[in-house]
């Protein structure tokens, strides 16, 4: 057992990058050295495609390199996407001695439509949607956006809404987007008394590409105040 660890270590050295025939090995050029040397003695990235779900080394396909200084990286004309499909996309970084990065946890989904070409990228969902009645058939519809591995920043948030259901074809109104902002919040106008409001939140990227999700958070509004009583009585009492 110890001869076979340390078997690997040493294969790890002198075979850097999966020993050279491997699709990591042949894009990096590793193969002209028979895999006893890395021929990027400063380093690259590689450039990982997983299809659908997000990237893991162990199985993702390569299907780009790039040197250590390149400021870009792009996919190998042979490896071309799939006409409406998507995928994730993952980088990593690879040291002057052939070691290559694990997978971080940042990663970029991307779909390509039926003719073959990038959809434009999504924001991410709003999160935390609630619904808060007021006064006079008022609702605050409150939101939060987290920026967390978003494929890109939105540019504004549609506020959908109807009474019993959501009417996605045409917005309440909109709230500018503002980054780390935390909480947002939208004041419809009233609605008639007892009636069930809902209303659902979608983030629009500035290319005009929303989120599609759909949501819902329902109140129900308050126009009228509580009935007040018709007669009120009063008593003396001695103070003890």
């Amino acid at each position: 057992m110890v001869m076979i660890e340390q078997l690997e270590k040493w294969l790890r050295h002198y075979d850097p990058i999966h020993r050279g025939y491997t699709p990591q090995g042949i894009a990096n050029g590793v193969c002209a050295t028979r895999g006893f040397a890395f021929p990027r003695v400063a380093g690259g990235y590689n450039l990982y495609r997983a299809l659908g779900e997000v990237v893991a080394t162990d199985d993702a396909e390569i299907v780009g390199a790039a040197s250590a200084n390149a400021l870009a990286i792009a996919t190998f004309a042979w490896r071309p996407a799939a006409a409406a499909t998507a995928y994730h996309f993952a980088v990593t970084a690879i040291g002057g001695g052939g070691v290559e990065s694990a997978v971080g946890a940042f990663q970029v989904a991307v779909a390509f439509d039926d003719d073959g070409l990038a959809v434009a990228p999504v924001p991410n969902a709003p999160v935390d949607l609630r619904v808060t009645p007021l006064a006079d058939g008022c609702f605050e519809v409150a939101w939060r956006y987290d920026m967390r591995d978003e494929a890109v920043s939105p540019e504004r948030f549609d506020v959908f809404g109807g009474a019993g259901a959501v009417d996605y074809e045409t917005p309440l109104g909109n709230v500018t987007y503002r980054a780390r902002a935390g909480w947002y919040a939208f004041v419809t106008e009233g609605y008639a008394h007892d009636a069930v409001g809902c209303f659902g939140v979608r983030a629009v990227s500035a290319a005009g590409v929303d989120d599609g999700n759909t949501v819902i958070a329902c109140g129900r509004a308050q126009a009228v105040g509580p009935p007040v009583h018709r007669e009120v009585f009063a008593a003396v009492v001695e103070a003890e």
